[in-house]
């Protein structure tokens, strides 16, 4: 579903000849509960040091785990392979709107934790039509495209932050243009505070079936986005919820649309 991937460098005193692990290594949580969904969605990784080259931050399966509500504890297990993720395998854990959640990691004798709210289902969710009419592509000529979209919209009286995930569900799709790769892959928008989204076509590839997830998230994720887009040359502190870590623990709510990209 989600998006954001979380890695934190630690910059260090340390040399070419003599390069240094952190002396306090932080545990890093990318942890996302959807509502009415299972929750399976919580990553474990640490940082690493500036000047060891790695691509991707070194992943904890060994950690553990708990999410609690309501004062229950429910204990996560780790994901089979080698890739940080946990999940919790029973049916007795719901994820419903305003439930309150607290994450507890413990890995190397330190205790990282946070909390977050499920937010509300997106409200009047509603497309302007259930067809995305692309005109045909004539040998040597581009069709004229500025009609060809569509308008989702929903209710955001409060300003809250919305993103979009698009994703076309056809087994073997028939592509808009022979140039496209084979397969298309979802668009998933930026969060931002506006009741609308304009699905247009350049964020579809393929003829078929699609559907749109809007998704209603929080604030703390929000933030960590924007923090992720800065310039790289800016050394700002990482934003997190995490108490005693980095990283981000978050709810989404979502309402699903479907509609129908056609040849006009």
């Amino acid at each position: 579903m989600l998006l954001l991937t979380v890695g934190f460098i630690v910059l260090s005193g340390c040399t070419r000849e003599n390069p240094v692990i952190p002396e306090n290594d932080f545990v890093v949580v990318r942890a996302y509960l959807y509502a009415n969904q299972p929750v399976s969605d919580i990553q474990i990784t640490t940082t690493f040091p500036l000047d060891v080259e790695i691509e991707q931050a070194p992943v904890v399966n060994d950690a553990s785990v708990t999410i609690s509500k309501n004062g229950q504890r429910y204990n996560l297990v780790s994901t089979s392979g080698d890739n940080g993720y946990y999940n919790y395998p029973d049916g007795d854990l719901t994820v419903g709107v305003g439930d309150e959640f607290t994450i507890e990691v413990d890995y190397n004798g330190k205790l990282a934790t946070g909390q977050t709210l499920v937010p509300p289902t997106p409200d009047s969710v509603s497309l302007s039509s259930r067809n995305l009419v692309i005109p045909q592509f004539n040998q040597g000529s581009r069709p004229d495209l500025e009609n060809a979209f569509l308008t989702v919209k929903w209710d955001n009286t409060e300003r809250e932050f919305f993103y979009l995930d698009i994703e076309n569900l056809e087994r073997d799709p028939i592509p808009i243009e022979s140039s496209f790769p084979g397969r298309f892959k979802s668009f998933i928008s930026q969060p931002v505070k506006v009741d609308s989204f304009r699905v247009n076509f350049g964020m579809v590839t393929h003829y078929g079936t699609h559907r749109v997830i809007v998704y209603r998230v929080n604030s703390e994720y929000a933030d960590m986005y924007e923090w992720r887009e800065q310039d790289s040359r800016d050394l700002n502190e990482p934003l997190t919820n995490i108490s005693n870590g980095l990283g981000v623990f978050s709810a989404f709510n979502s309402d699903t649309l479907y509609f129908e990209v056609i040849e006009g």
